[in-house]
């Protein structure tokens, strides 16, 4: 009776381990896919020759933005839906993410540093800060991507 109970335990786990594969597989492929056309667009559309790095930003609206070289300059590019043109800005007309690590630890004293990443609201190219608070509360911190002009905040409240 006891390896019955075992066996179906066991026979349990590995069907859950693999339906959470399955599902893990099934929706990273939709952003794989995402990712993989923004770069064909920029390295079609756009003069960039070389792609450093890709990240998706989920604002008001998603964005894929994609790091990488031109012949000339190294940059950054926005890329929105099929509709929207793509931006293009040289990164040494920005700030550097470590300028904007070192303006978060300075000036909104984080508990933890929680990511940085580049993102695009209203057509302003900008940079989001995610750290937890003197409170613990999870908060969003946005400066422009030029010269780290404030644009808004907001936290999410702790758990009670």
């Amino acid at each position: 009776m006891q390896k019955w109970v075992i066996t179906i335990v066991c026979l349990l786990i590995l069907i859950g381990g693999g339906l959470f594969a399955y599902f893990y597989q099934t929706i990273r492929s939709s952003i794989n896919e995402q990712e993989q056309l923004a770069v064909q667009r920029v390295l079609s559309d756009t003069d960039i020759t070389t792609v450093e790095e890709v990240s998706i930003y989920h604002g008001t609206k998603p964005y894929t933005v994609i790091l990488g070289q031109s012949k000339e300059n190294r940059v950054v590019a926005w890329v929105g839906n099929e509709e929207e043109r793509i931006i293009v800005k040289n990164a040494k007309d920005g700030l550097r993410k470590e300028e904007v690590k070192q303006f978060a630890l300075a000036e909104l004293a984080p508990k933890k540093l929680i990511a940085i990443r580049l993102g695009m609201e209203n057509h302003l190219p900008i940079y989001e800060i995610t750290y937890l608070d003197e409170n613990d509360r999870y908060t969003f911190y946005y400066i422009t991507f030029e010269d780290g002009t404030f644009v808004k905040r907001y936290s999410l409240k702790a758990k009670d």
